[in-house]
């Protein structure tokens, strides 16, 4: 009987406590590894959507420089427009004209469009009129592309081979003196990404 009731004895306390440490143990280390896991998951998304981001915006900026079209418009004021302008006077980086501007509906419109590129509070945005000669009181549109920007900045280089900084080139009015731009340069400065650079022809002018 002795023997038959130490058999069916339950757990003593210090093997409770144990049993309860190990367990413990146990599950905070099994919590850790779940907890890495989740916080790389998160990182590795939020890389991919900064990636996507930034791909996004470099393709949107190329695709508008290499589109540049020579046509002049009329702004709000009744005043010409020259069809690209970058100097220190706006608080645009760049505005000029683009061709291949998108369609699918057949709306009856230009395939030009007026475009610029402005920075606020460490924001890069898009900048579109709805029309080329713009109408007395009409805003612009504008999209924010990217966060986190330092600087865009832009160069342009004339058929002699030269690089400005402004264009038209400073000191030289609109007149068929003007050179003729045939490259851009972009470098866009992002806090996490440091400098992204693109050179490409402009092929409409």
């Amino acid at each position: 009987m002795s023997s038959y009731s130490d058999r069916q004895r339950g757990f003593t306390l210090l093997e409770l406590l144990v049993s309860m440490t190990v367990f413990a143990i146990m599950s905070v280390m099994a919590y850790g590894g779940l907890k890495n896991v989740i916080d790389n998951s998160e990182a590795t998304r939020d890389a991919m959507q900064r990636l996507e981001q930034v791909q996004k915006t470099v393709s949107a900026i190329s695709r508008d420089l290499s589109q540049i079209y020579p046509r002049d418009i009329i702004n709000t004021f009744g005043d010409p427009r020259q069809y690209l302008i970058a100097d220190d006077e706006s608080e645009l980086i760049v505005e000029f004209t683009r061709s291949g501007r998108r369609n699918p509906a057949g709306l009856p419109r230009s395939s030009l469009q007026r475009v610029a590129y402005r920075t606020e509070d460490n924001k890069l945005y898009r900048v579109v009129w709805t029309s080329l000669d713009q109408a007395q009181g009409e805003d612009p549109l504008q999209a924010a592309l990217i966060d986190e920007v330092e600087s865009l900045e832009l160069r342009y280089r004339d058929d002699s081979g030269k690089w400005h900084d402004e264009w038209p080139p400073l000191a030289m009015s609109a007149t068929p003196a003007t050179p003729k731009l045939v490259t851009i340069e972009f470098v866009l400065e992002l806090t996490d990404w440091g400098k992204i650079n693109r050179v490409f022809e402009v092929l409409s002018i």
